[in-house]
């Protein structure tokens, strides 16, 4: 077994299969042990998701085996640390006694932040989650799902999920958790366009335009959040771009792409969008669609000129008057900010999920309890269920206030 710590207080071992082995040592050894034991019990009955699980203990030699919750949390401020200990004893009645960063992991397959080593923690009476006030801590957990059509040779899909702080941007998994401020969360899905791999190209090449300059406009929306000038600014320089690439080399001629990307905040999400890709925000049992489809019968669907079946069929549906790219000489971007609150839950997803799926469907998924990755499941499998032509691409995030 891998050793993690040789202490006064205690071992902790790493097994073959990931488990954590936990010898207590010194000083009232037996009744710090039986505590953790108490306390594990205690939060797996009232189904904390995210600290250890107890697996095995054996109270006459002070030894107890746990599940793994990962490795020391990245980025963990004081004020974050303190944000989701304060959450465990307002939600789950346990008040931890060494409330540092250092007891704060980031377990990457659960893709959440953890919190671990309650061998002196007090169990209080089970709040039932109504105790408490929120911190200024924003947490969003998030899932993205991908599949390609029948129909293509590619997928000309693509989705980001990236963590944008003052010193630079890093790529997340495709599921994951992100504690906000100084950090913000950026969450986009592309849908390329034209001939052989050439959409699948500009789809990537269009995300890494943004991961690319991403901290630059960190700055600017950190420090004027109502001005989206500068998020404008970065679509129309992409756009550019991929049309001097596609005018440049015959293989990737007409290549365009579409873009929706939510840069979240706390308190706010900002919205940037271009072709027919979507963002909805499903808010107390209310779905809203914050984008609008960049085509004539999105229009007239607006005006209640043709109800959604018709749109759906429309044959100027896929007709998109802005994209990136596809040779358009200019873009008018959509971009607008959206108030948060405790509770919402965005979803991205590209035309291929559309196809699939009817409004109602889709605000049904989205009221469905559960976490992102099984919305994000739901939705995926439904959608190619009823139509596999297009590829499929989706984020499901659901965000909190600690």
């Amino acid at each position: 077994m891998k050793e993690l710590k040789d202490g006064i207080r205690s071992s902790v071992h790493i097994d073959i299969v990931g488990n954590v082995h936990k010898r207590f040592r010194g000083t009232d050894a037996d009744k710090r042990c039986a505590n953790e034991v108490r306390i594990l019990q205690a939060l797996e009955e009232r189904d904390c998701p995210y600290v250890p699980r107890l697996l095995e203990s054996t109270p006459e030699e002070n030894y107890i085996v746990t599940t793994n919750c990962g490795a020391p949390a990245p980025n963990i401020t004081r004020n974050k640390s303190d944000a989701l200990f304060a959450e465990l004893e307002r939600e789950f009645g346990v008040r931890h006694d060494d409330p540092e960063p250092r007891n704060v992991t980031y377990n990457q397959k659960m893709g959440r932040f953890c919190l671990i080593d309650f061998e002196l923690a007090t169990l209080l009476p089970d709040p039932t989650h109504e105790i408490g006030e929120n911190t200024d801590v924003w947490r969003v957990s998030w899932c993205g799902r991908t599949r390609q059509g029948s129909n293509h040779v590619a997928n000309d899909d693509a989705f980001l999920a990236l963590e944008v702080l003052p010193d630079g941007a890093q790529v997340l998994d495709p599921n994951g958790e992100s504690l906000l401020e100084p950090a913000h969360l950026v969450l986009a899905v592309s849908d390329g366009m034209g001939g052989g791999k050439a959409g699948e190209f500009a789809s990537r090449l269009v995300l890494s335009w943004i991961r690319k300059h991403a901290k630059t406009l960190y700055e600017s929306l950190h420090d004027r959040a109502d001005d989206l000038t500068p998020l404008g600014d970065l679509l129309r320089n992409a756009h550019a771009g991929i049309n001097k690439l596609a005018a440049a080399d015959v293989n990737v001629e007409g290549m365009g792409a579409t873009l929706t990307l939510a840069w979240i905040t706390p308190h706010l999400v900002h919205l940037a969008h271009l072709g027919d890709t979507r963002l909805y925000l499903h808010r107390q049992g209310v779905t809203t669609q914050l984008s609008h489809d960049h085509n004539i019968a999105w229009r007239q669907l607006k005006r209640g000129e043709i109800h959604e079946t018709q749109y759906r069929v429309h044959p100027r549906r896929s007709a998109l008057y802005d994209a990136l790219g596809g040779g358009h000489p200019s873009i008018n971007p959509e971009l607008s900010s959206h108030p948060l609150e405790d509770g919402d839950r965005l979803l991205l997803c590209t035309d291929g999920i559309i196809d699939g799926l009817w409004e109602r469907h889709i605000r049904n998924h989205l009221s469905t309890p559960g976490s992102p990755r099984d919305i994000a499941d739901q939705l995926l499998t439904h959608a190619t269920a009823n139509d596999t032509r297009d590829d499929a691409t989706l984020l499901v995030a659901d965000v909190r206030r600690l």
